[in-house]
């Protein structure tokens, strides 16, 4: 009987797990994600240092179908970097980021789907301190899927590649270094009916 609950739990959960991707349906979320990158890095009258490094990143996000399937909006975030015993002058001790921009993702599957496949591109730019305040510009192409708990909660596994440029522009301490390389994401997403 135990196993006659459990399958009636699984297919009732599978035949109304599926997310909204209508049109005039919001989406927000938020997302962790784990960065290792190759660190190229260039200061005046020095020679360049190169380093693997890792970071965490946390970012939300607010968008709008504005057609089935397609959604864009925009997309902060902050995080924390620091060295994992490599020569500090190469990303400084520990650097704080605050970043905005935009962000569109597709889903390729079917709405009625308890999971579908996508592909998100955002770009973000922001400033940073880390002994005096710097820029930096990112843009990610990240493809995966989001499982479906519900007609409005989801959980998405990304994964894709980051490209980061950073510039402080000072006379003694000016630098610019790009990261580069693969990008790891978990999220959670409520798909939410405007009314």
């Amino acid at each position: 009987m135990k196993y006659f609950f459990l399958f009636s739990f699984i297919l009732a959960f599978s035949i109304s797990a599926n997310g909204q991707l209508d049109k005039n349906y919001w989406l927000v979320g938020g997302s962790g994600s784990f960065y290792s990158y190759n660190d190229d890095f260039t200061t005046t009258g020095q020679p360049t240092v190169t380093g693997k490094l890792t970071e965490i990143n946390l970012s939300a996000n607010v968008g709008y179908f504005f057609f089935d399937k397609f959604a864009a909006g925009l997309r902060p975030g902050i995080n924390s970097i620091k060295s994992h015993g490599f020569n500090s002058a190469s990303v400084g001790t520990e650097v704080t980021k605050i970043y905005i921009g935009p962000f569109a993702r597709y889903y390729f599957l079917n709405k009625d789907k308890q999971f579908n496949l996508l592909i998100d591109g955002s770009y973000q730019f922001g400033s940073y301190s880390n002994f005096g305040k710097g820029a930096f510009q990112s843009a990610s192409v990240m493809a995966g899927s989001e499982v479906f708990f519900n007609t409005s909660v989801g959980i998405e596994f990304l994964v894709g590649y980051l490209y980061q440029k950073n510039t402080k522009n000072e006379t003694q301490n000016g630098y610019e270094y790009m990261r580069r390389g693969l990008n790891i994401s978990i999220g959670f997403q409520l798909h939410l009916r405007k009314d």
